[in-house]
């Protein structure tokens, strides 16, 4: 047990059992999957988590409209437009275009407060403005370097395209340039559906590896029990 790293909890119980209590403070993580797997729920529920602890958060989105986000949450309880008001919380929308625009951009929003917690959701829109997979991984590494340096714990969201086995992320290198990669899946099989998550990778972090079975009900995602768990 690394008992010397700070830890931010999650906000689902049972996934901080999975890695020691939680991301580490100041990390970057990867929080990847297909279209439907919970990845805003997941960004709410850890952004409502910092709130009720006190701290600061900023959640930046690329793709959804703020309101429709906040709307999302609105379903599970999470009243994100007091605590907009309240100055807990910074949401923005940012439209990504040349690579520059964004991380000059990111960098603005992280000037603005000293946050906590910040949320990037989602990478993939800019990785298809970034060109070739070089340049690709350069931006980034360029980008993961300003998020650590920002002092926050950040979450960044990928999809995972379907047809993928093994990619994490559309861009293939989203995952190798984050501090953590967690993965939701989500499939219907017959009568019934399964979600599950898998924590993939944690820096300075000793893991529970394997898929585990959660759940979305009205109190976000949940761990389920398991036999042995």
């Amino acid at each position: 047990v690394m008992t010397d790293v700070e830890r931010i909890t999650t906000g689902i119980d049972g996934l901080d059992d999975l890695i020691e209590g939680g991301f580490p403070k100041s990390s970057v993580t990867l929080i990847s999957g297909g279209t439907g797997t919970g990845k805003t729920t997941f960004c709410n529920q850890y952004l409502m988590e910092g709130i009720n602890k006190g701290q600061k958060c900023l959640y930046i989105s690329t793709e959804e409209p703020i309101e429709a986000i906040k709307d999302d949450a609105d379903v599970f309880g999470w009243d994100l437009r007091s605590h907009e008001e309240s100055g807990d919380l910074r949401m923005e929308y940012s439209e990504p275009s040349e690579n520059q625009y964004l991380s000059g951009q990111v960098k603005q929003l992280l000037q603005t407060g000293d946050y906590d917690r910040v949320v990037l959701d989602s990478m993939s829109v800019f990785t298809t403005y970034w060109g070739d997979k070089f340049e690709v991984r350069r931006n980034l590494q360029d980008l993961v370097k300003m998020l650590r340096k920002s002092d926050s714990t950040v979450i960044m969201t990928a999809e995972i395209p379907d047809d993928s086995e093994n990619s994490l992320s559309r861009s293939q290198v989203s995952e190798f340039v984050a501090d953590g990669v967690v993965a939701l899946y989500y499939e219907s099989m017959g009568e019934g559906s399964f979600r599950n998550v898998e924590v993939r990778k944690m820096r300075r972090t000793d893991l529970t590896p394997g898929t585990h079975p959660i759940d979305i009900n009205e109190n976000g995602i949940e761990m389920k029990e398991q036999a042995g768990f």
